[in-house]
């Protein structure tokens, strides 16, 4: 569904289904960008969508998997001096296209920045880590109504520098994922680090500038992270992610497995949504989009199958597992 589409659909469908819907989102191409909500006056708000790239479909066979770099040793990982290396991803330069999701302003509550951090339950160290940034957002909020809930909470958070060329952005959210979904590779492999024990794909482009950025995200006690950065270091960049990200167990060159049941499927994009087993799923992010490799189909799927899906690293842009990343797909009966 893309995003015009589900927000017609949203007035349209039980409250009682809503969460669901919001938390899924089929195969697009994109980032989410959010725009200062507390800028946002009329009484029916749009948000904007921003897609960061659009580039054409991927026929390449699905790649051997190769382990990721380990950036941090047990004995260094919570050091974010420590020297980093990513094993980045290239992808291409940027095409923007738009559209919205319906709020409504008497739905908005103001936060201020410690309790947008509360209502996260995260710590952003970005000014500790790298002190040639100070943090320029200060519009945070969410959206709520008595019967619904919250149901839309995303936030942008910024970071930069005093010339105003140096930027670390965030953006944060938990009932309403700000999924990015697919941009191709410049390569045919898809790539990870092992940062403090978790296995994240990095990317890298060139801006119209000709301006380094590094763009990953990740999910955080089932709360959605986008890490994106402009004119920083790879280096600088890699030390942001570094205190980020929560330490886990060392899983380097693991095969991760889930099961559930087939809510979606998309055969023009060769993709599916698979529900999670209860005991697997995060509470805000019950569905994974899987996008099929060459050579398996969508059409070979029906709802309500129940299937395990075998893939490597984390999903490579949230609650989507790549093609590149999947190992195996089998039917339960």
């Amino acid at each position: 569904m893309n995003t015009k589409l589900f927000s017609e659909a949203m007035s349209e469908v039980n409250d009682k289904y809503y969460e669901e819907a919001a938390n899924y989102h089929c195969k697009k191409h994109g980032w989410v960008k959010f725009t200062s909500l507390a800028a946002c006056a009329a009484i029916v708000l749009a948000v904007s969508f921003v897609t960061l790239w659009k580039l054409p479909s991927q026929t390449t066979p699905q790649p051997e998997y190769e382990p990721p770099i380990i950036t941090n040793p047990d004995n260094q990982s919570d050091n974010p001096e420590q020297g980093i290396s990513l094993n980045l991803n290239e992808i291409k330069e940027l095409n923007a296209t738009s559209g919205s999701i319906a709020l409504m302003a008497d739905d908005y509550t103001a936060m201020s920045y410690e309790e947008l951090l509360r209502y996260f339950d995260v710590s952003l160290p970005i000014t500790e880590t790298l002190p040639y940034l100070t943090l320029q957002s200060n519009d945070f909020g969410i959206y709520q109504t008595d019967n619904r809930g919250i149901y839309y909470d995303g936030n942008f958070i910024e970071f930069r520098n005093s010339g105003g060329t140096q930027d670390i952005n965030i953006v944060l959210s938990k009932v309403f994922k700000h999924t990015s979904d697919v941009f191709d590779l410049s390569a045919d492999e898809l790539q990870f680090t092992e940062i403090n024990g978790r296995e994240l794909a990095v990317f890298h482009y060139t801006n119209e500038n000709g301006t380094d950025c590094y763009y990953a995200e990740f999910l955080q006690n089932d709360v959605a992270f986008v890490v994106s950065s402009e004119n920083i270091s790879m280096e600088d960049y890699a030390k942001c992610l570094q205190v980020l990200v929560e330490k886990a167990q060392q899983n380097s060159g693991s095969v991760n497995t889930i099961t559930g049941e087939i809510v979606v499927i998309d055969p023009y994009a060769n993709h599916i949504g698979v529900r999670l087993d209860k005991e697997q799923a995060p509470e805000y992010s019950s569905v994974y989009g899987i996008d099929l490799p060459d050579g398996q189909s969508a059409g070979d799927y029906s709802l309500g199958d129940r299937v395990e899906v075998m893939y490597t690293g984390e999903p490579a842009t949230i609650l989507t597992i790549w093609a590149e990343q999947l190992v195996d797909i089998k039917l339960l009966k």
